[in-house]
């Protein structure tokens, strides 16, 4: 009758067993809305708060530009990819995410990630009729087919304590750093962060420079202090003890440069001269680098120290 909905008969699911993401298995229709239970609400809200603010939209970007989008239109994307994956998150009461068993921090990661890049092809896939999306969160799924993928697999996702602290990075030493780890050359990198080649080499030397100074520990063995010049080592001996952890860690062009802009304020020309190198092979060092070196007091790597 006009003005009336007729429901559509619904296909009889299998009795050997779920098949679907809805509850109990079933096979969800088109559009429809499943209610949450209060658990499970508390579980969306969860994830939203360890993984929202930004954090997916800045990985969906990643790869969009990966596949050659040009950053503005990556960004703009980027938002809808993310607010598709939520909402496939929240229907897929079945899967690991949103499932009764709790997951670690990395398993979630993994997973929650996973569900961007699957929400990526399903927007970017050429339309054939008998073509259905990988499902990436399927571990068996993404244990056997990642190998073969160009663009890596989202397994290759940053540990938990890495992803922290590349988070603290400057913004564009963080995502040119990231562009790189995600396989793109350089040319690529100064590209999409919007710079000239040279200046996107040198975020990614100053970005790994930054997680050296801040994280000592993740770099080799310290020089032993008796091996060096004198002028080092009275240099050295002003600077604290975090500080001191971290400069006899580095290679010795930074390490100097340091001494020399931080400990006799040295400007970089200077600093180049009495090295007698290039000014491009300090610039990385300085800057950014010497801030957080200055920043760095006795109590805040007093374990790496």
């Amino acid at each position: 009758m006009p003005g009336t909905l007729t429901k559509q008969p619904t296909e009889q699911t299998d009795v050997t067993g779920p098949t679907g993401n809805g509850p109990g298995g079933r096979k969800l229709q088109n559009g429809e809305i499943v209610p949450l239970t209060p658990a499970q609400s508390e579980r969306l809200a969860a994830l939203y708060a360890e993984f929202g603010g930004g954090r997916l939209e800045s990985y969906a970007q990643r790869k969009l530009m990966n596949r050659g989008m040009r950053r503005s239109e990556a960004a703009a994307l980027a938002e809808d990819i993310v607010q598709e994956t939520w909402v496939a998150v929240a229907r897929e009461t079945t899967k690991p995410l949103m499932g009764p068993d709790p997951l670690s921090e990395d398993d979630r990661r993994i997973f929650l990630f996973a569900q961007v890049k699957t929400q990526i092809h399903q927007h970017l896939r050429r339309g054939m009729s008998g073509e259905a999306p990988v499902d990436w969160s399927d571990p068996v799924i993404c244990n056997r087919l990642c190998p073969l993928m160009p663009s890596g697999c989202v397994r290759t996702v940053l540990p938990a304590y890495l992803d922290t602290m590349v988070s603290a990075l400057p913004e564009r030493e963080r995502q040119a750093l990231l562009l790189r780890l995600e396989g793109m050359n350089m040319r690529l990198v100064a590209e999409h962060v919007g710079c000239s080649y040279p200046t996107a080499n040198r975020l990614v030397e100053t970005a790994l420079l930054l997680l050296q100074i801040d994280n000592p520990e993740l770099s080799g063995e310290p020089v032993a202090v008796d091996t060096l010049p004198r002028w080092e080592r009275q240099e050295l001996a002003r600077m604290s003890v975090a500080q001191q952890a971290a400069l006899l860690r580095m290679d010795e062009i930074s390490r100097r440069a340091l001494l020399l802009h931080v400990g006799q304020g040295l400007n970089i020309t200077d600093v180049a001269r009495q090295l007698g190198v290039p000014r491009y092979q300090v610039l990385p060092v300085l800057g950014a680098c010497a801030k957080s070196l200055r920043a760095l007091t006795t109590s805040d790597m007093a374990v790496a120290a």
